[in-house]
């Protein structure tokens, strides 16, 4: 009578902690599900606001180098963050000429890449390309130019040689300012801390995490 005992009470203990063992499992099971990932439609043309971390010269860089900017304020959709305000963000010059000598006047083609969204993630965008190209100079504008240069070079010598160091000095400094214009030399720069407005060119999904 012992024995049988003893084996009905091992058989409901081993049946007891079957049935735990059973319920942590299923727990476990339960706890490892992956929450599904929500999406939200950006619009195409979306504004995108960005302070230049990098500052853009068409006289330094050149087509294909890489700048880095900030996001000047959140975009938002549907009351949802989609990038916060601050966000790291990149871009590519897409096309850099640098300025040459009077007729050949800069061009500068960039656009926005990627924007990093909070979890550090660089999340690919599109935007439409920022366009920006100096005005040649007129052969009338030329001839100003490179004559005022020669006046204020002379001008600089005559009044240097009269003695006059400090007004020779500031003639001298109009005459370098001349010739610097009579080059031509118009290249386009964006400083560092410059903010941008870009578009986005087209729709994209943007995950909330």
């Amino acid at each position: 009578m012992f024995k049988i005992t003893s084996l009905f009470v091992s058989l409901s203990l081993a049946f007891i902690i079957a049935s735990c063992d059973s319920g942590s499992t299923s727990d476990q099971g339960v706890q490892a599900t992956p929450k599904a990932t929500t999406y939200v439609t950006m619009p195409a043309k979306t504004a995108i606001a960005v302070t230049l971390i990098d500052s853009i010269d068409t006289d330094v860089h050149v087509t294909g180098a890489v700048f880095h900017a900030r996001l000047s304020r959140p975009i938002v959709v549907n009351g949802h963050t989609l990038f916060a305000d601050g966000a790291e963000a990149r871009g590519t010059l897409n096309n850099v000429v640098e300025s040459g000598r009077l007729k050949n006047p800069a061009e500068l083609d960039f656009s926005l890449t990627a924007i990093q969204d909070k979890n550090g993630n660089w999340v690919n965008v599109g935007t439409d390309m920022i366009q920006d190209k100096k005005a040649s100079h007129t052969g009338r504008e030329v001839a100003m130019i490179g004559g005022g240069a020669i006046v204020g070079g002379i001008i600089g010598k005559i009044i240097d040689k009269k003695g006059s160091t400090e007004i020779g000095a500031v003639a001298g400094a109009a005459a370098g300012t001349g010739l610097s214009a009579a080059t031509g030399k118009q290249d386009i720069f964006y400083g560092a801390g410059s903010e941008i407005t870009f578009f986005s060119s087209q729709s994209m999904q943007v995950a909330l995490k």
